[in-house]
């Protein structure tokens, strides 16, 4: 994938440098081509339910569906992650070996409101441990053009001294109060591309909107410490994608790296909206009557018409 000359022009030191000693974020607009981000939007948007399929797919949690195996399923996904450019800020940024430790697509509909945090979370298993000193980069992708509904907050400079803080999450009020003048709300169109150091403060701002809809693609590259061993989800990653095997990229990848979080977000039945468990009742319904008729016939036919009718039609 080649990413627009708004991004590649400038030198990876220089924002590098902003992303570790400036105020902590960088805003490219038409960062990728439409095309691209057409065909990031097929993904999420699929409307089969995983239910007893053995490919990956898009989850349901509340008011948000997420793609968390894209690495997977697009060869686009792929070549963003580990496009150059985006490499040649890792290396300026970091002092040493860093991975890829989570990228997902999601899309947030109708309502949310997700707390100020940062990016550096420690975890054992699917439970929060606590914040760790690891370096790290959050790139961001608006898939969607977001005006006043939904943009990504972020208060300029606060990786410098979020540290002082070692809660999960920040309330509203102490944010509000203490550096409510100094927010940033990202409205930008899609395409643009927003990296921001995960210990840096940052949200998307709630809303509760009927019909609105915001598609994102987002992933994190952290540094690798013998003191977070596991640190990063496991990646499912389709070989095919992989044309370039040097020990650059494998290393970038997490090839041979523990990683020991479960992909985000935790799902089941029980995460899914009442008019998502409806629609998969259409959906699983008609299967499962067909399902019924075909293994009565199993039942009934001898094995060998059977194999003579799999060889007209596959059943």
């Amino acid at each position: 994938m080649n990413l627009s000359t708004n991004l590649s022009s400038i030198p990876a030191s220089t924002i590098a440098d902003k992303l570790r000693e400036g105020e902590g974020y960088h805003i490219i607009e038409n960062a990728v081509p439409q095309a691209t981000i057409d065909e990031l939007l097929s993904l999420i948007s699929a409307q089969e339910y995983l239910v007893n399929n053995n490919e990956v797919g898009v989850v349901y949690a509340s008011r948000m569906r997420f793609h968390s195996h894209t690495l997977a399923a697009s060869k686009s996904c792929y070549d963003l992650v580990t496009d150059e450019t985006i490499r040649a800020i890792s290396r300026s940024f970091f002092d040493g070996p860093h991975k890829v430790s989570n990228q997902r697509l999601y899309e947030t509909h109708t309502q949310a409101h997700v707390p100020w945090h940062t990016d550096n979370n420690l975890q054992e298993g699917v439970t929060f441990k606590g914040k760790h000193s690891l370096p790290g980069i959050l790139f961001l992708l608006y898939l969607s053009d977001v005006a006043n509904i939904n943009p990504f907050q972020l208060i300029p400079g606060s990786h410098k001294w979020s540290a002082e803080h070692n809660e999960r999450f920040f309330s509203d009020h102490y944010i509000h109060t203490i550096h409510g003048r100094n927010i940033v709300s990202v409205q930008a169109p899609r395409g643009t591309l927003i990296m921001c150091n995960s210990h840096l403060i940052h949200r998307a701002e709630p809303f509760a909107h009927p019909g609105y809809r915001r598609f994102t693609f987002l992933f994190q590259v952290d540094a690798l410490s013998n003191e977070y061993v596991g640190h990063g989800e496991k990646l499912l990653i389709n070989p095919s994608f992989v044309n370039d095997t040097s020990p650059a990229i494998l290393n970038y990848l997490g090839f041979g790296i523990p990683a020991t979080y479960q992909a985000f977000p935790q799902t089941s039945i029980s995460t899914m909206l009442p008019s998502d468990l409806w629609a998969l009742q259409r959906n699983i319904i008609p299967k499962m009557i067909f399902g019924l008729l075909l293994h009565t016939i199993k039942q009934v036919l001898p094995g060998g018409i059977l194999n003579k009718l799999k060889n007209l039609k596959r059943l």
